[in-house]
Parts: structure tokens; sequence; C-alpha cells
């Protein structure tokens, strides 16, 4: 990969997900499961797993709303594994980048997350984790069809490899939607950062295989990483338009953004919010220098509600106390990882 690819995808593609999807043979699907059964299959999960790495459970059911709201924002659980929290628990890995949502619509969903766009990497990871529990636990599989889904779109290889994507450029010229229906004919989808049924928050958009049935995941991966590579394209191309038509405005646009977030004594979420997406904007065209992708990103992330007040303020902070602490972290963590590209303060 030339250099000045990798730097356009390295600022295209944000992170990079591989979900497996798996049913216990013997059970009915978790929509039909008794909370006996369901408690069978936390258990011999638990069990399987403690033998692959040092997983913490959490019961979905037991743990405080706050805490499945952290796991989420943290894109390690979904909205269905909380909404079936009756019968559901999650098991995540000690280094926190491999989760394990059991009874969600299917009765394991196994899922690792990492930074950028490296595909193959993160299928290694969890076909690892994958063949552990298939050791130790039956899967509901037919010689034809393959893996048995409650979903008859995850049947076959029951994976999905997804691409988180920042594509302001498309979004701004509407190719987003000009693009959906050779996306979909060609077994894919667009959703919104946290899965399906969720909009787009600042530009961006999970890009991932829809057809599971009669591909390999060999075959997946490598159509998902010639879209990452073409999306990434796309939206250079989108980018380079939006500075020939109007390079001092997004300039200004940009750099008033930051030298708020960076200067306010008091700063809301929705504030932080707005003017996050576009700093990010200003490292995507260049008004700004990122030390680290990857952490830039991260702090990002971390400042979403509930991570931001589990992380950094104390017990009981009313919203405003937030605000103060939020306006503080931002000062002083911002220009530690991102700087005007023109060498100004």
């Amino acid at each position: 990969m030339a250099e000045g690819q990798e730097n356009f995808i390295g600022s295209t593609v944000t992170s990079t997900r591989v979900r497996l999807a798996r049913n216990l043979e013997g059970y009915p699907f978790p929509d039909k499961l008794s909370p006996a059964q369901a408690r069978e299959i936390v258990r011999s999960c638990g069990k399987a797993l403690s033998r692959l790495d040092d997983f913490k459970e959490y019961d979905i059911g037991s743990i405080p709303a706050d805490e499945a709201t952290y796991l989420l924002e943290r894109h390690l659980i979904s909205r269905d594994l909380i909404r079936r929290k009756n019968i559901s628990s999650a098991f995540i890995s000690s280094d926190g980048e491999v989760s394990v949502m059991v009874n969600e619509e299917d009765h394991l969903r196994e899922q690792y997350i990492l930074r950028g766009c490296d595909l193959y990497k993160a299928y290694e990871r969890i076909s690892g984790i994958d063949e552990g529990l298939g050791g130790e636990m039956k899967f509901a599989f037919d010689e034809k069809l393959g893996f048995l889904t409650a979903c008859p779109s995850n049947v076959g290889t029951g994976m999905r490899a997804s691409v988180m994507m920042f594509l302001p450029g498309l979004s701004k010229y509407g190719k987003l939607e000009e693009l959906l229906p050779s996306l979909k004919s060609n077994g894919l989808t667009v959703r919104g950062e946290f899965g399906e049924g969720t909009a787009a928050e600042g530009y961006s958009y999970q890009i991932s295989n829809e057809r599971t049935l009669g591909l390999s995941e060999a075959d997946i991966l490598s159509h998902m990483n010639e879209v990452a590579l073409n999306f990434a394209e796309l939206e250079h191309r989108a980018r380079l338009r939006m500075l020939d038509e109007d390079e001092l405005g997004y300039k200004d646009l940009c750099l008033r953004a930051y030298g708020t977030l960076t200067n306010c004594a008091v700063l809301t979420h929705k504030e932080l919010a707005a003017g996050m997406v576009r700093v990010r904007l200003g490292v995507a065209l260049g008004f700004f220098i990122a030390s680290d992708l990857g952490e830039f990103n991260d702090f990002i992330e971390g400042m979403r509600p509930v991570c931001f007040r589990r992380e950094n303020c104390s017990a009981g902070a009313d919203e405003r106390e937030q605000d103060i602490v939020r306006a503080d972290v931002v000062h002083k963590v911002l220009p530690e990882l991102v700087r005007r590209a023109d060498g100004k303060a």
C-alpha cells in the first residue's frame, strides 16, 4: 500500500469489526428460550471462555443501567442485548477488545473491534475465540446451509465484517444515497455508528457485508477490504473537491471549532460533539495534524456521556459540574492530540 493511500485510508477508516453469529444445537433461538435454558447457555459459554482468556461476565439484567450504557457506548454490547436483559449476558476479554454477547438475537454473538483498517487481523483474533468455543459447545450447523441463525440473512458463515468510516465528503455531495442501490445489489449495507436502526453521527457510517450464504469467510474479507479501499478513494476525491470549492471557508469553520473547544470554561456534550466533528473534518482536510489518529479517535469515543462521566467525574457530579470538567479535559488533552498544520498556535 502506497504511503499516500495509507494516509487517506487512516483518516477515513476509524475501526474494523468482525462478528460471528452462532447458535447451540438442541436449544430454541433466544426469543423462544426458557429462563432455565438461557442460564444454561450463559454458564456453558462462560466455562468455555474461561479456558481461552480472563473474560469478565456482565449479567445485563443485574448490572446498573448506567453500566450497560457504558458498554454500549464502547460498542461492546448492542441495544438488542439490553432489550433482552432478562436472559442476556456479555463476556468481555481482559484487554477489552473481544466481546461475546449471549442470548442476543442468536445464542452467541462473538466480535472483535480494532483500530484502523485490518479485516484480516480482526478475523484471525475472533476466529481463534470461535474455534475455542466450538471445541467446548456444539454449534447448530447444516452441511448445505452452514451455521444456522435466527435471522436468515446470517445463515452460512454467520460472519459480518464491518468498517467504520468517516465520510464527510461523500455525505456533503449526496454520494452515499446514490451508491446505496449498488451496495445493496452487491450484498452490502450501510448503517449508523451503533448498527442497525441507528442514524449516522458526525459523518460516521458502518459498512458491512449483508450476504453470508454461499460465500466463504475469505470471500467476505476480500470483498470488504476492496470496498473499504474504494470508499476511501471516493472520499479522498470528495475532500479534494471540498478544498477546491472553498478551502478558506472550511479552514475557518474548523479553526473556529478548535478555538472554542480549547478556550471555554463550560462545555456541554452537545457542544463538544458538534465541535469535534469539525476538528475531525479539519484533520481530514489537512488543516490539523493528529499526532496519532488512533489515540485521537479513542479520545472522541471516550468523551461519550457515560464513558466521560465514569472516567473523569466524581460520583454524584451534576450536569453543570460535568460540563466544567469536560471543558478542562478538552483544554488539556486536545492540543496534545491535534495541532495546526501551519505551525501557528
